[in-house]
């Protein structure tokens, strides 16, 4: 399995780096979503995830269900327009199994309404130089030794 600053992206998923997501075709046209372990790093633990109601179809950009890690809430948004087809009944009421498992600990079962542009998810190797890009933003070297930038942190001496 590829190794990346401690992360580990297993090649047989797809990525969209910008979402810190992971694909996995499940059958049925559908796809297993979950977090990267760099996402799950860059947002520090996760507690709960609430989705979207089964059924529910977003465009693409849109959320498809909310990740609460301590005081912060964000959305989780799918990549291309899609049909939430299944939510994983194994986080509810906890999703804290993704920060040990988080490639075991899928959140969703998405749909696509149509052609997913090319693109969009990313086979690893392809995946790998923009999933760098980004780590390199925050600083990222290691998994061991990075702590999660808190929004509320202020630089300033006083």
């Amino acid at each position: 399995m590829p190794l990346l600053r401690g992360c580990d992206f297993p090649d047989t998923l797809l990525y969209h780096p910008d979402s810190h997501l992971w694909f996995a075709p499940a059958g049925e046209g559908r796809y297993r979503v979950g977090v990267t372990q760099f996402g799950i790093a860059l947002s520090g633990e996760i507690l709960l995830f609430t989705p979207k109601p089964v059924g529910a179809l977003m465009d693409a950009g849109r959320s498809f269900g909310l990740l609460e890690a301590g005081k912060t809430v964000f959305p989780v948004k799918t990549p291309f327009a899609a049909r939430l087809a299944e939510a994983n009944p194994a986080l509810d009421p906890s999703a804290r199994s993704m920060n040990r498992e988080p490639f075991a600990a899928w959140l969703v079962e998405l749909q696509p309404s149509g052609e997913i542009p090319p693109g969009v998810l990313l086979p690893w190797p392809e995946a790998r130089p923009e999933i760098e890009t980004i780590m390199e933003r925050y600083a990222f070297r290691d998994l061991a030794d990075f702590s999660a930038p808190l929004f509320h942190e202020d630089n300033r001496d006083f």
